[in-house]
């Protein structure tokens, strides 16, 4: 009888045990077919990322930082290009300016600007030229001029560019004459006078190779930049273990450090120790 009893609880155990057995089975294979569709997944997205890697503009910005000197150096190496080439190919530029009074104003706002206007006829240009005995056109003249009246006054600054500073002077003060006599035979009013004449400038304009400066900071700094900007979109070296994990859908197990005080040779003595 106890024979019997000891075979039944003997079945029970064993049937117990397979029950458990089985269903620790399907449970583990449950999670494995789980895992396996995690897996997929990540690699699936992880090859899209590889593929075109996503602008991250926080990790941009630091990364700009990490490499402000090459955009400063950039910047400094525009500068300098840009100024040598306007240092030796940009001809300087000699302003000399005459000064012409407009007497008996009522209006000096809409009268001085109709003054302003006579300048930019041709016909005073050709009394320009037969003053001078020069064969300028029109358009040449028109961008050698530049006429300016300061608020409140009834003043008109008659300014002259040209690489001769001679010839900026004799410009300016022709102007000065042919505009005095075109006002008074043509639009009939008082006869403006002459304030100040024009003298022989001895120092050229060097605003222009500053502009050119400016701009070659500027491009220096943009493509430097874009530069920059192509490197870290092409880079798809993990750089931490969330990379390695994102990208290769690997777990990081251990991270070990960089001592920084070891210098090279430390390190190779430390390898080779090991070895």
């Amino acid at each position: 009888m106890e024979y019997e009893l000891n075979e039944l609880d003997e079945r029970k155990n064993k049937e117990c045990r397979t029950a458990e057995a089985e269903l620790l089975a399907e449970i583990l294979s449950r999670m494995d077919e789980k895992q396996k569709n995690e897996q997929n997944s990540l690699s699936h997205g992880a090859g899209k990322r590889g593929s075109a890697r996503s602008l991250d503009l926080k990790e941009l910005f630091y990364y700009f930082l990490s490499k402000l000197y090459l955009i400063i150096l950039g910047m400094v190496l525009g500068a300098l290009l840009m100024g040598l080439y306007a240092f030796h190919r940009v001809t300087p530029m000699y302003i000399a300016t005459s000064k012409l009074f407009i007497p008996d104003t009522t209006d000096p706002n809409v009268i001085i600007g109709d003054y302003k206007e006579v300048f930019k006829t041709w016909e005073i240009h050709q009394m320009v030229n037969e003053e001078l005995g020069t064969y300028y056109n029109y358009s040449e003249l028109q961008s050698m001029i530049t006429v300016m009246n300061p608020e409140d006054t009834r003043v008109l600054y008659i300014l002259i560019r040209h690489p001769d500073p001679r010839k900026a002077a004799a410009i300016a003060n022709a102007y000065t004459v042919a505009a005095k006599h075109f006002i008074v035979q043509t639009m009939g009013t008082s006869e403006p006078r002459i304030l100040s004449t024009a003298l022989v400038p001895g120092i050229s304009s060097r605003m222009r190779i500053r502009y050119y400066a400016i701009r070659g900071t500027l491009l220096g700094a943009v493509l430097t930049c874009g530069l920059l900007v192509l490197v870290f979109l092409l880079d798809n070296r993990p750089k931490s273990p969330e990379h390695i994990m994102r990208y290769a859908n690997t777990p990081t197990l251990a991270v070990f450090p960089e001592i920084p005080s070891l210098s090279k040779t430390e390190k190779r003595g430390k390898k080779a120790r090991r070895i």
